[in-house]
C-alpha cells in the first residue's frame, strides 16, 4: 500500500517540451480570454475607435455593447463565487500550518516545497521515509515529516497530535494521499472455467476485492481520518482555515480498468461537497465564513501514478494536455493565497466534465471513443 501521489522517487524532467506540444486548446482559450473575451481589452478597442472620431458608427456601438456584456458576465461570475463560497479570508503564510498527506512525491511534494519557500510550517504525512533532499530541507525549514499510514485512524490521530505539539494547530489541510493505480478490469476477459485452467495469470487478471479495498482505504477513508483529526483545529482557528481535497476528473469519466480509482475519487468529491454544505448549515455562521473548501479535479498529471500504463491517441494532447504538478500546485496556492474557496478543474476539458452526463448517450459514446479513454489503460493489463 502506498499513500503518496506516486511510488517512484521524487524527480523532475528538465528537458523542454517540443514546440508542437505547447500548442493546445487551453493555450488558444487563454489567448482569447485575455483578448477578445476580456472587457478591459475590448473597451480599449472602443476607445481607439472613439479616438478616430468614429464613435457614432455601428462598429463603435457593437463594441461598446459587447464590452458591457462581458463586464456583466465578469460581475455575475464574481457574485456567484462570493455567494457560493463566502467572502475571502486573510492568509498570512508565516502564520499558517499546513498538513499534506502523500507529500513524498508528485503534487504533494511540489506543494510542500513551494509552501516552505513562502515561510509556511509544513507537516508531511506519508508511508515513505524522507529522502536525503527532504532531510536537508527539514534542517533549514519548518518541515515535519511523519511516517504514517493515513488509512489508519489511530495513527493519524497520533501524527496530528505531534504536529500540534511541534508546529501548532493546523490551519490548512491538503488531502492528497493516493494509492498505486492497479489498472485492472472488474470484468474477466475469459469465462471462469478458462480463467482458472488455461489463462496464465489466473484470477489476478481482474481487480480483486482486496485490491479495491486498499485503494478505497488510502484514497477515500484517509480523507475521513484526516478530517476527523484536523477539523476541530480548523474550526477553532481565529485566522480561518482551508480544506483542500484532491480528487480527479476520472470521478466523472469512470474509464474502463479504473473502477477502484474512479470510485475512490468520486467518493472524495462527494465527501468534499457534503463538508461544504455542513459548513454552510453550521449553527455558528462564522464557521462557514472562516473555513474555506477547495476541491481539485485535475486531468492527468505527469507524476508516476499513471506513468507507463496509459496510451492515448496522438491528438489527445491538444484537447487534454498532461499537466505538470507545478501547474496544479501553483493554481492551488494562488486560490488559497486569495483566501478563497471553490473548485479547480484543469485543463479546460475538465471544466466541462460535470456537464458530461447531461449529453445524450450516443454523444457520450462518441466522445469516449474519440478520446480513447476506455482503452487508455493497457500496459497494466498486459503485465497483470
Amino acid at each position: 500500500m502506498v499513500s503518496s501521489a506516486s511510488a517512484a522517487p521524487h524527480s523532475r524532467s528538465s528537458q523542454p517540451k517540443p514546440w508542437h506540444r505547447v500548442i493546445t486548446l487551453d493555450l488558444i482559450l487563454l489567448i482569447l480570454a485575455n483578448s477578445v473575451f476580456h472587457p478591459y481589452i475590448t473597451f480599449i478597442f472602443y476607445l481607439c475607435i472613439a479616438a478616430l472620431h468614429k464613435h457614432r458608427e455601428p462598429i463603435a456601438y457593437y463594441t461598446l455593447w459587447y464590452t458591457g456584456f462581458l463586464a456583466v458576465v465578469e460581475v455575475a461570475v464574481w457574485t456567484n463565487q462570493r455567494i457560493t463560497y463566502g467572502k475571502h479570508r486573510i492568509v498570512a503564510w508565516e502564520n499558517e500550518v499546513v498538513v499534506i498527506t502523500g507529500g513524498a512525491n508528485g503534487l504533494g511534494r511540489v506543494l510542500a516545497e513551494i509552501l516552505l519557500r513562502k515561510g509556511v510550517s509544513v507537516a508531511v504525512l506519508d508511508v515513505r521515509e524522507p529522502d536525503e533532499e527532504a532531510r536537508e530541507t527539514m534542517e533549514r525549514w519548518d518541515l515535519l515529516w511523519e511516517v504514517v499510514d493515513v488509512s489508519d485512524a489511530k495513527k493519524v490521530d497520533e501524527a496530528i497530535e505531534k504536529v500540534v505539539k511541534e508546529l501548532g494547530p493546523p490551519t490548512i489541510l491538503v488531502n492528497n494521499a493516493a494509492s498505486t493505480v492497479t489498472g485492472l478490469p472488474i470484468l474477466p476477459l475469459l469465462p471462469s472455467s478458462a480463467l482458472t485452467s488455461s489463462h496464465p495469470n489466473g484470477p489476478s487478471s481482474t481487480l480483486s476485492p482486496t485490491q479495491a479495498s486498499k485503494t478505497l482505504s488510502v484514497n477515500t477513508i484517509s480523507h475521513f481520518n484526516l478530517l476527523s483529526a484536523v477539523l476541530p483545529h480548523l474550526i477553532s482557528s481565529k485566522t480561518g482555515a482551508h480544506v483542500v481535497s484532491i480528487s480527479s476528473v476520472l470521478a466523472h469519466l469512470s474509464p474502463a480498468s479504473l473502477a477502484d480509482y474512479s470510485a475512490s475519487k468520486a467518493a472524495v468529491a462527494t465527501l468534499h461537497k457534503t463538508l461544504c454544505h455542513e459548513l454552510r448549515a453550521h449553527p455558528d455562521p462564522s464557521v462557514f465564513a472562516k473555513v474555506k473548501t477547495l476541491l481539485v479535479e485535475p486531468g492527468q498529471l505527469d507524476t508516476q501514478l499513471f506513468a507507463g500504463i496509459t496510451s492515448v491517441p496522438f491528438y489527445a494532447h491538444f484537447f487534454g494536455p498532461v499537466l505538470t504538478a507545478q501547474e496544479v500546485a501553483k493554481e492551488i496556492i494562488r486560490t488559497i493565497e486569495r483566501g478563497d474557496g471553490g473548485v479547480i478543474r484543469m485543463p479546460f476539458y475538465a471544466k466541462c466534465m460535470p456537464l458530461f452526463d447531461m449529453l445524450p448517450g450516443t454523444l457520450q459514446l462518441c466522445v469516449r471513443w474519440f478520446s480513447g479513454v476506455d482503452a487508455a489503460i493497457t500496459q497494466r493489463n498486459k503485465k497483470a
